[in-house]
């Protein structure tokens, strides 16, 4: 980064009353900015008709996501849309859907934090599993257009027998046990990033990128390069690891959360007490370092996908 120098002629040299009343303008104005930026207690709620073909966990999941947009619809006036989607695919010789449910459109406001757990109720009604949802959190209002990023989750095939992928990384967020796995990534503006992924049944944090034994800063990314993460197509991981993430699972069916955290400004990762980043970490703690990055730095964005692994 580098700085401007100006030189002043004598008669434009301020003097030190004149500085003083110009520093207490300028807080006056940081105050009022950050004021204006501060987070504000929100609840919402939501009755979801689940349909036939969602699972209850994917549900349920569903229902909060769309009690905190109708939070942040009623706090900032945003207009919300959902948007549908139905995939099909073969599982051991039978034919299975999936929906999928996406919100947002035009959303003036992000989500910070819960303050406490959401408040989940099921019925039936007609034999249709009918979930209500309940929360209340931390949300900001969005002042600027966000960054649009492109984050997208590959998969190169099974691991079994090779030591690298072999084949161009496929745009899916559904895999198999011993799948080789990528992340996608492209700013339309220079940035700092940094990749997680949360267990969704442990509710433990591991930090992705930074990669181990960095120094716990964001990963910097220039505008309008593509980037493949966790992957040997990123000559950092290849020269640090040699082999690129492979995912695995005991169970039938594992969701993991991948989670994106991006800002046009640089950030640090919550350190331990040894003075390294953690490379895992109990969700709540991860939650109050996210929330407190997000309360001093107005530019962060956050998004998640859901990974699908199964055995």
């Amino acid at each position: 980064m580098s700085e401007n120098c100006s030189t002043f002629a004598p008669e434009t040299i301020l003097s030190m009353d004149m500085k003083k009343s110009l520093l207490v303008l300028f807080l006056g104005a940081l105050a009022l900015s950050v004021y204006g930026q501060k987070a504000v207690p929100v609840c919402g709620q939501t009755t979801y008709h689940v349909p036939e073909t969602q699972s209850q966990a994917d549900a349920k999941r569903t229902a909060i996501e769309r009690a905190r947009i109708q939070a942040l619809a009623d706090e900032f006036g945003t207009v919300v849309s959902q948007t549908n989607t139905m995939s099909m695919h073969s599982a051991g010789g039978q034919a299975q859907t999936d929906f999928n449910s996406f919100s947002a459109n035009d959303v003036r406001g992000v989500w910070i934090e819960d303050t406490r757990e959401p408040e989940i109720k099921m019925t039936y009604e007609n034999d249709q599993l009918v979930i209500f949802a309940k929360v209340c959190g931390k949300a900001r209002e969005i002042k600027g257009s966000q960054v649009e990023l492109l984050v997208e989750t590959l998969n190169y095939g099974s691991s079994a027998g090779k030591q690298n992928p072999t084949r161009k990384g496929e745009v899916t967020d559904r895999f198999r046990n011993n799948d080789f796995f990528g992340v996608h990534f492209k700013s339309p503006v220079n940035g700092y990033v940094a990749l997680f992924i949360r267990d969704d049944n442990s509710g433990m944090v591991y930090t992705q990128l930074p990669y181990q034994g960095a120094d716990g800063y964001a990963r910097t990314v220039r505008s309008n390069q593509d980037y493949v993460f966790l992957n040997n197509e990123d000559p950092d991981y290849a020269r640090l690891f040699g082999e690129s993430v492979i995912l695995t699972t005991e169970r039938t069916v594992e969701h993991n959360t991948l989670i994106v955290v991006f800002s046009k400004n640089p950030f640090n990762l919550s350190l331990s007490e040894q003075g390294r980043f953690f490379q895992e970490t109990e969700l709540p703690k991860f939650q109050k370092w996210l929330h407190d990055l997000r309360k001093h730095d107005a530019a962060v964005q956050v998004q998640e996908i859901v990974l699908t692994i199964q055995k």
